[in-house]
């Protein structure tokens, strides 16, 4: 069997996320938040998807991807017999004003490198997943995209008929596009966009600097722990499983799931990677989602919720053609009515070190111990509950050995929990549970 690749990079900023094409596309990004309509969506349908690339005017060219070091910031560079040209994109990341400034802002600057390369710049976002095209508004130097229920902008030093009438010119001196949502950029064009991806690498490589990674494939470990990163949504501390929806788990299975949503199974595992290299920001974020979430739970957890803390996430199908044909296209996820009874051992071992570590303690905030005992209590009274268990099967509930381990994994974080702040009852509930 040949193994499937995605060859495509990823920017984000941990407000959004983009999939970059090597041939400079846009594959994926929804805007404004994880779980929104896609404005860019080629990546499920090309018809459909809208279009915004820097692609060369031949079709013959070559392309070599990467990131900038220890970044989350992606070079392409594309060859033809004309010259050659890179893009440089991100998504503006680094502190400002003491907090963290991370708009919904796409930079994308292309430099020739060698010749007289030529380019065709493209750009239609869409709405409604595809259903929905924007009407266009050409001002000075930027061109506005409306229809949604904020304004898309798209500024830059490129000619603008260029632009509009996707027609081909020389690239002979670098040129910058920032596209945004909401909010556009009111600042010079150029001296902005360079200062914004200085700060955005210094950013990233001052948060590599910070986490203990041995030598032990730690090119890949970093790499990775800059993608998961970026998986974060900051703003309620939600940690989605993955940015897309549909990707089929094998060719014509039909198996086409959202996974734009935070599982608590997924989040565990994601937060004890971070914990394993001594990152605790993303766990502290994630206590503030978990604590939102636990004052509207009735009788059990589900499995996900929304990146907001939406209990309800209907599935439905999209008229779309699919990745590589590949149908239903899904939006919603119905695994959010599932009874998956592992996710309250995963919660208690997830925020553990909140509980324990002394490096969390601080007078002025402190987590509840009623989470603790809530997911205890739920743990007891679910112990011989038959669930979908991990696979999330949509139509046989069974007892299953994962969900044990995780019920015992929770009842021992909650003894320890419990021993910690000296609460008897609490650990007499925990050690009963145990044996």
């Amino acid at each position: 069997m040949i193994k499937h690749t995605y060859d495509m990079g990823v920017v984000g900023n941990c407000a959004f996320l983009a999939l970059i094409g090597t041939d400079t596309a846009v594959r994926w990004l929804c805007w404004p938040r994880f779980d929104s309509s896609f404005v860019f969506g080629p990546l499920l349908d090309e018809q459909k998807g809208g279009e915004f690339s820097i692609k060369p005017a031949s079709q013959e060219f070559t392309s070599a991807q990467r990131y900038l070091t220890n970044t989350n910031v992606l070079s392409t560079e594309i060859t033809t017999a004309e010259g050659s040209y890179r893009v440089t994109d991100f998504a503006p990341r680094f502190m400002q004003y003491e907090r963290y400034y991370k708009p919904l802002m796409l930079i994308r600057k292309v430099e020739p490198l060698r010749g007289a390369p030529r380019v065709r710049v493209a750009c239609r976002p869409v709405g409604q997943y595809g259903e929905q095209e924007l009407t266009r508004r050409r001002s000075s130097n930027h061109i506005a995209f409306l229809g949604l229920e904020e304004e898309i902008r798209l500024t830059t030093n490129i000619p603008l008929t260029y632009v509009l009438d996707e027609e081909d010119f020389v690239l002979n001196e670098t040129k910058y596009l920032v596209l945004t949502y909401g909010a556009p950029l009111e600042a010079a064009l150029e001296s902005t966009a360079e200062r914004f991806l200085k700060s955005t690498e210094t950013y990233w490589r001052n948060w590599v600097k910070s986490t203990s990674i041995t030598n032990f494939h730690q090119s890949a470990v970093i790499r990775s722990a800059l993608a998961l990163k970026i998986h974060q949504y900051e703003d309620t501390g939600a940690i989605i499983a993955a940015s897309t929806t549909s990707l089929p788990e094998a060719p014509g299975s039909t198996r086409n799931w959202d996974y734009r949503y935070c599982w608590m199974r997924d989040t565990y595992y994601t937060l004890t990677a971070f914990n394993n290299i001594g990152h605790f920001e993303e766990i502290e974020r994630y206590f503030q989602y978990i604590a939102n979430i636990s004052t509207k739970v009735v009788g059990k957890y589900q499995p996900l919720y929304g990146i907001g803390g939406q209990a309800t996430l209907t599935e439905t199908e999209l008229p779309l053609a699919g990745y590589q044909g590949n149908q239903p296209v899904r939006i919603g996820n119905d695994a959010y009515t599932h009874i998956q009874n592992d996710v309250y051992g995963q919660v208690l071992v997830a925020l553990l070190p909140l509980y324990v570590d002394c490096r969390f303690r601080d007078p002025e905030r402190s987590a509840p111990l009623s989470l603790v005992e809530e997911c205890l209590r739920l743990i007891e009274a679910t112990m011989d509950q038959p669930d979908a268990g991990l696979w999330e099967f949509r139509h046989i509930a069974q007892k299953h050995c994962y969900t044990y381990l995780f019920h015992w994994a929770g009842s021992h974080a909650g003894r320890q929990v419990a021993r910690q702040h000296g609460n008897t009852e609490l650990e007499a509930l925990a050690t009963r549970l145990l044996h």
